[in-house]
């Protein structure tokens, strides 16, 4: 067929599909009529407003459809309704209602549809309360070696940044730090990632996550047999491929165990409240051991959640916790006096030349976490959250139909001047004080999402950051040219600043 068939054949399925779909969805014309929003029209509904616009652009027009229309508010993308809440109250009722544990239909477009992050809601059940004794307290501590390993290595590549007049961007060495602790917690191998396999990985999944965000406002590219037509899915692929072969590589490793589980015939007696001898602990708990572990004593884990677990840890952990720290680092160059306050409790509490952060120290730095929590505040990685309604859910002002796809503005209410001040835009460490968060909503800070469906690893992140972060303090001053101000925000499936992270440094 010539390349004008092909768009002809493939635009008049579309118009079929999005028919169909829309006279399926006669609540949802109801539930759009019932609620404010941006104009739509035919076949593409609102997406006209995101087509041909930057993602920095991209990301102002939701914050201009949020802010201009009243939550709840409706967007139309193709034939799919999207309704967008940031109020806290209504944040609290979806986050916890049984009618929202699923995730949106377009986190399918990740391809670990059996980890946690994207799972449907029966899977994700059965696997999260398999693995949340994975990241206990004590499994967590064992990994203080490695973080304080990878730290010290990251300090070591940074010394050829001292004393240079001119600025770097310390996302790129930040990010292979996160990268070879996620490795080496995740695969129980040392992969060495700090160099130029580890830029290779993160240039992999910045380009599949733009991918990600291209196919996301461009509705058409929704259904998967029609994405599968065009030259993005042979990148995105590619871009995989490179991102997930440091886990194929350990996985042929233990082929054996795996053709184990692949080849048994019964399913194995689950093991109540297994536990580890305490000598066992003394050395790191490696995730991949923890899985095969599983997937023996409950028959649960099979190849491919084994695959798809294994693979959301690794693009989850890292990237999140690489920006999240990337934009401490940028807050700290950029507020002088909170950088020296950070480094004074450090000093403090692990004195001005140690050797290894301790486990039992990380609780001893208060104002350290308020300044980590202060920064994700304002840069929250996950932006917007999508679950998609599986009943109808009544919230405040409107019921969302069965089918809807619920978006949760994570940014918008962490920057609600009603709840947090008059200066809400402001950097502010102080907001974490005790006096202060006393009395505000629980469900104004979201960070790692709330809820039965949160973050799992949301310990394992805030443990690792502290830890770089006490060796980042312990040998540079940071400094930079940049002002609040002057930052400029984009939305790439994660909330990025566009300016980048640069930076200066001078040795302690």
């Amino acid at each position: 067929m010539t390349g004008l068939a092909v768009f002809v054949t493939t635009l008049g399925l579309f118009v079929l599909w999005w028919t169909v779909w829309r006279l399926r969805r006669w609540k949802h014309l109801k539930l759009s009529a019932d609620l404010n929003g941006p104009p739509d029209f035919p076949l593409i509904g609102s997406a006209h407003l995101f087509l041909g616009k930057s993602t920095e652009q991209q990301f102002q027009c939701i914050l201009d459809i949020t802010t201009t229309y009243q939550s709840p508010c409706r967007v139309w993308l193709g034939p799919k309704l999207f309704v967008f809440i940031d109020n806290a109250d209504d944040l609290q009722t979806v986050l916890n209602a049984s009618q929202c544990l699923e995730k949106a239909h377009v986190y399918r477009f990740f391809q670990c549809e059996t980890g946690l992050f994207s799972a449907p809601a029966p899977i994700w059940k059965v696997h999260r309360k398999h693995l949340n004794p994975c990241f206990n307290a004590k499994i967590l501590a064992s990994f203080m070696s490695v973080f304080n390993a990878k730290s010290a290595i990251m300090v070591d590549q940074l010394q050829r940044r001292v004393n240079q007049p001119k600025q770097f961007n310390v996302y790129e060495y930040i990010s292979k730090c996160t990268l070879d602790m996620v490795c080496a917690t995740t695969l129980g191998t040392n992969m060495q990632l700090q160099n130029e396999q580890g830029d290779e990985y993160i240039a992999a999944i910045e380009r599949a996550s733009e991918l990600l965000n291209h196919r996301l406002y461009k509705v058409w590219l929704h259904p998967e047999w029609i994405y599968r037509l065009t030259s993005y899915y042979k990148v995105q692929q590619q871009c995989y491929a490179t991102a997930y072969k440091m886990s194929r590589r350990v996985l042929a490793l233990r082929g054996d165990e795996l053709s184990e589980i692949r080849n048994r015939s019964t399913v194995p007696v689950e093991k109540p409240n297994s536990s580890q001898p305490v000598d066992e602990y003394r050395k790191p708990q490696i995730y991949i051991d923890q899985l095969f572990r599983l997937a023996k004593e409950t028959g649960v884990f099979d190849e491919r959640a084994i695959r798809d677990e294994i693979d959301t840890i690794i693009l989850g952990g890292n990237e999140t916790s690489a920006l999240t720290l990337s934009h401490v680092v940028l807050m700290l160059a950029i507020h002088q006096d909170v950088q020296q306050r950070v480094y004074e409790e450090l000093v403090a509490t692990l004195g001005s030349s140690f050797t290894e952060v301790e486990n039992d120290q990380l609780s001893r730095l208060p104002y350290m976490e308020m300044v980590l929590k202060e920064t994700m505040r304002l840069f929250p990685v996950g932006p917007v959250i999508a679950r998609q309604c599986t009943d109808d859910l009544k919230i405040s002002n409107a019921i969302i139909p069965n089918g809807v796809t619920v978006v949760l503005g994570i940014f918008n209410v962490q920057r609600s001047g009603k709840h947090w001040g008059p200066a809400a835009d402001t950097f502010d460490p102080d907001n974490f004080l005790p006096e202060r968060s006393t009395h505000r909503h629980p469900y104004c800070f979201l960070p790692f999402s709330a809820g039965p469906r949160n973050c799992i690893g949301y310990k394992y992140g805030l443990m690792s950051m502290k830890v770089m972060l006490c060796r980042l303090l312990a040998a540079f001053r940071f400094s930079t040219d940049l002002t609040m101000e002057q930052l400029v925000l984009k939305l790439d499936i994660t909330l990025k600043i566009d300016n980048k992270h640069m930076v200066r440094i001078v040795p302690r």
